[in-house]
């Protein structure tokens, strides 16, 4: 999720979900005593769509559900550094797994981690294969009807990368140009407006090697990422464009809609991380700089 511009103020870090605490529990404790009977069931596996929590009734409060069960269902890709991927030992990390990992911990559950590939990520709210998808999805008003989105919690930069020895020294030269984006993102909309031809892929390190490999002729993505594949690959043959990609995405927690109950909780969750100052230093620990809207 990152760009050339200079770094913003880095805080520090130390997590503690004191804001609205009280009012929280208040909340999942009048949620949870609705009615006992509902969500009954295990939650879901990461090999089932509906797992043992339910069918996604649309009047379900899931909320209530995730009490029940002890646990929250949470769809990531698990493969995107530094958002949410497997480290050398194997664990899954990342600062949206922290970001998570904190939700369940103001919810009070145990968070439940179900990795699925970007194209299929947010339809697997469809089907209630899991309660919340955390994965940099941005806020547009195209999936703002179909689903909900929580406050913002991160800002998107976007950048374009082009190989290293490309003419192309704008953005506005991308017309007729190739680009590599997964087909249903945020960023092959920017570059289909910029009139570049999409190049279909499964995810972002697949783009930027097809750009490093001169494949293509450019890709676009969160300045983030691309920080993160230049930090391990310090002589991949890549530059970025100099502008930013003119962008006013910010990211959000998404889930199904006409679940109130849940969204003020987490709503509020990520409030009191704004306030205290616990937000900003997971994006310090994982980015090196700020990326909350609001900074």
């Amino acid at each position: 999720m990152n760009s050339s511009s200079a770094p913003r103020p880095r805080p520090t870090r130390r997590i503690a979900l004191t804001a609205g605490g009280a009012s929280i529990a208040a909340l999942l404790a009048a949620c949870g005593s609705e009615d006992p009977t509902r969500g009954a069931g295990g939650p879901g596996g990461s090999g089932g769509s509906d797992g043992g929590g339910g069918g996604g009734s649309v009047d379900e409060d899931i909320l209530a559900r995730i009490q029940e069960n002890g646990s929250i269902r949470i769809g990531l890709e698990g493969t995107y550094r530094p958002y949410a991927f497997h480290d050398d030992s194997g664990e899954l990390v990342g600062f949206e797994k922290d970001i998570a990992d904190k939700i369940a911990e103001g919810l009070g559950v145990t968070p439940e981690y179900i990795e699925t590939e970007w194209d299929s990520l947010i339809a697997g709210l469809d089907v209630d294969r899991y309660d919340l998808v955390i994965n940099n999805v941005g806020i547009t008003e195209e999936r703002q009807q179909k689903y909900a989105f929580t406050e913002p919690y991160a800002q998107s930069i976007g950048r374009i990368a082009v190989p290293e020895d490309s003419e192309v020294q704008a953005a506005e030269e991308l017309e007729g140009k190739r680009a590599a984006q997964t087909a249903t993102s945020n960023w092959a909309q920017q570059m289909e407006k910029l009139g570049a031809e999409i190049v279909p892929v499964q995810g972002f390190a697949e783009a930027i090697e097809l750009v490093v490999q001169g494949r293509v002729d450019a890709t676009a993505n969160d300045f983030i990422s691309f920080q993160t594949y230049q930090e391990e690959h310090p002589d991949a043959a890549f530059r970025l464009l100099d502008a930013e990609l003119p962008t006013d995405v910010t990211v959000g927690v998404i889930m199904q809609q006409e679940q109130q109950p849940l969204l003020d909780a987490v709503d509020e969750i990520l409030a009191g991380m704004k306030e205290d100052g616990s937000l900003a230093a997971i994006y310090e620990q994982w980015v090196g700089q700020d990326i909350t809207p609001e900074a």
